[in-house]
C-alpha cells in the first residue's frame, strides 16, 4: 500500500477591509507529491503575455476562467481565517494565529513541506518560528518543514492566492466562485 504525500503551498490575504474588517486567512493548497509539475503547467498556461505572476487581485476579469483551472487540477485547499473587527491586532500576530491551526492540520494530513510565499527575510524567519514554536509546544511531531519562495518563481503559489481571493468574495456576499470549489476547500476559523 502505498501512502500519499503532500506538500502544501500558502499564500496569505486580507479580507475587503470595508465589507470584512479584520479579517486574515492563510490557505494551503494540497498537492500530492510527484504532481507538482502538472499542476505548475496548468497555472502558467493562465499568464498573459507580459504577466510574470497571476495574482486574483490584477485578473479581475479572468476569475471564472482561474477558478475552472484551479478546480480542475483536483487539490485540496485547507484555508484558516482569523476575524477580529472590535480590536486592534497587527496581522502578523494574525498569521501566528493562523500558522498554530494551518500547521498541524496539515501535518495531520499528510504534509511534510510547506511553501509559502516570502515575505522578506525576517517574516521569512518568524514563520520558522512559529513552526518550531510548535513543534517544542508538542502541537507538532514528526517530520515537518517551512520553506518560502518568491510568487513569480513559482507557479503553485499562484494557486493559494486565487482561493484567499475566492474566500474573501466569498465572506462578502459573492459565492460564485466558492461554488465551484467548495467541495474542495476546508475552511476553519481561529479565535485570538
Amino acid at each position: 500500500m502505498r501512502v500519499r504525500m503532500f506538500t502544501a503551498w500558502v499564500d496569505e490575504s486580507g479580507s475587503d477591509m470595508r465589507r470584512d474588517p479584520g479579517t486574515y486567512m492563510l490557505s494551503a493548497a494540497l498537492v500530492e507529491n510527484g504532481k507538482e509539475e502538472g499542476a505548475r503547467a496548468a497555472m502558467q498556461a493562465l499568464l498573459l503575455p507580459g504577466q510574470k505572476k497571476l495574482h486574483w487581485r490584477d485578473d479581475a476579469s479572468r476569475h471564472a476562467l482561474i477558478v475552472e483551472a484551479i478546480a480542475a487540477l483536483g487539490v485540496e485547499h485547507f484555508v484558516v481565517v482569523h476575524c477580529a473587527p472590535d480590536i486592534d491586532i497587527r496581522p502578523e500576530r494574525q498569521r501566528r494565529l493562523c500558522l498554530g491551526r494551518l500547521v498541524p492540520e496539515l501535518a495531520e494530513l499528510g504534509v511534510t513541506r510547506v511553501i509559502a510565499e516570502s515575505r522578506g527575510r525576517a517574516d521569512d524567519r518568524r514563520d520558522a518560528q512559529a513552526v518550531e514554536h510548535l513543534r517544542q509546544s508538542r502541537r507538532l511531531s514528526g517530520p515537518f518543514h517551512i520553506d518560502h519562495a518568491r510568487g513569480p518563481f513559482d507557479p503553485l503559489l499562484w494557486v493559494p492566492d486565487a482561493c484567499c481571493g475566492v474566500i474573501t468574495r466569498h465572506r462578502c456576499g459573492d459565492s460564485t466562485h466558492y461554488e465551484k470549489l467548495s467541495t474542495q476547500i476546508t475552511m476553519c476559523e481561529v479565535e485570538s
